[in-house]
């Protein structure tokens, strides 16, 4: 009796598992598609535009301070990670805008980040003018922007890695916790309890995604600056 009960066990086990795989494969697929929302027919009742009613355009109380400081941190581990890249861009603005200076001190202000601030157009344009640049200095942060490639892409590489290295062990969190023994329970709600169970290494995992996003975005950004001075070069 005793090797039926482990044989049946062994088959349980082994069923949750491939139920864990099947239900973590396609909440990570979701996680990779953009959000939907299913309207509850009763709400169609309640406004003449559905989709809209009781929708909320702004944080909660708290969010917003939580939100902002988790973007700050995503955008120092870029300006950590692109120290150079971010010195040549600052460089060459330094030649094509203005500062915004310190009237009391008569010191140019700085950003978080420790680079200085630009004066903007009422329109949150900035001023600035690229006549200023000689064909000297387009090539010497052309050459610059060229050679920094190199290490900025394998810099980009390494945190698409971080992410999905991230997001592989949101996915074993969630597994772990489907499967865990906790008597008989529906794929429902061992789905719930997986998802609780990961929710600390799925935030992380959205969090090395979006810095990865970040890097990916920087140095394609450098790569089109690049080919305008080249172009503005040979024209």
């Amino acid at each position: 009796m005793s090797d039926i009960i482990e044989h049946l066990q062994t088959l349980d086990t082994a069923q949750s598992e491939r139920q864990a795989t099947r239900v973590v494969g396609e909440i990570a697929r979701e996680a990779d598609e953009p959000l939907t929302v299913d309207i509850d027919p009763d709400r169609t009742r309640e406004t003449s535009t559905a989709g809209f009613s009781r929708m909320r355009t702004e944080w909660r109380p708290g969010e917003a301070a939580e939100v902002a400081g988790i973007v700050q941190q995503a955008q120092g581990i870029i300006h950590r990670l692109f120290p150079d890249a971010y010195l040549i861009m600052n460089e060459l603005w330094m030649l094509v805008r203005e500062p915004v200076v310190d009237q009391a001190s008569g010191e140019i202000k700085t950003d978080l980040f420790g680079w200085p601030e630009w004066q903007k157009l009422p329109s949150g344009a900035y001023v600035e003018d690229y006549t200023r640049l000689a064909n000297r200095e387009k090539d010497d942060f052309l050459l610059r922007i060229t050679t920094g490639l190199l290490e900025w892409e394998q810099k980009a590489s390494t945190a698409w890695l971080e992410a999905m290295l991230a997001k592989g062990r949101w996915e074993e969190s969630m597994a772990s916790g489907f499967v865990a023994p906790t008597g008989r329970t529906t794929v429902e709600e061992r789905t719930q309890r997986g998802r609780a169970f990961a929710a600390e290494d799925r935030y992380h995992a959205i969090f090395r995604a979006a810095v990865s996003r970040s890097a990916d975005q920087l140095v394609k950004s450098l790569e089109r600056i690049g080919q305008r001075l080249k172009d503005s070069l040979t024209a």
